[in-house]
């Protein structure tokens, strides 16, 4: 059984087609058969819904499509975190590494938990891995 951290990265690609899509939703489908845990941070939920919104704002999806995205979101089986008690040790990766802070609240997450985090930023990667070890580009994923 493997936990893994996910960023919202990845969580977009469990919900809209994107590259890389099929090795999202291997990583989705294997926790599930393992009883591993899938752990995000409570801002997935609005950055992929942000995501969806903008791709129907762009005309890339009907509303319907967007409304059945969204119900799709709220169901995807992980185990939420809060990221205000991560705030701190964030805003040191996030200077640290130059990275938003949304980004360093990922890479304090995984490290807090001490589980491997898995993400599809490869600026976020090639920034923090050297002192991240646990984080891992998606596509590297197994």
């Amino acid at each position: 059984m493997s936990d893994f951290v996910v960023d919202t990265s990845v969580v977009a690609k469990w919900i809209l087609p994107e590259a890389d899509s099929a090795q999202a939703q291997r990583l989705l489908t294997e926790a599930a058969a393992t009883g591993g845990r899938l752990v995000v941070l409570d801002l997935v939920f609005p950055e992929v819904a942000n995501a969806i919104w903008k791709r129907h704002r762009q005309h890339l999806i009907t509303l319907d499509d967007a409304k059945g995205f969204l119900i799709e979101l709220m169901q995807i089986p992980v185990e939420v975190e809060p990221a205000v008690r991560l705030i701190t040790p964030a805003f040191e990766i996030a200077v640290k590494y130059d990275r938003a802070i949304y980004d360093a609240l990922f890479v304090a997450l995984a490290h807090d938990l001490k589980i491997q985090g898995v993400t599809a930023d490869e600026p976020l990667f090639n920034t923090t891995h050297k002192d991240f070890s646990q984080i891992v580009l998606l596509r590297d994923w197994k």
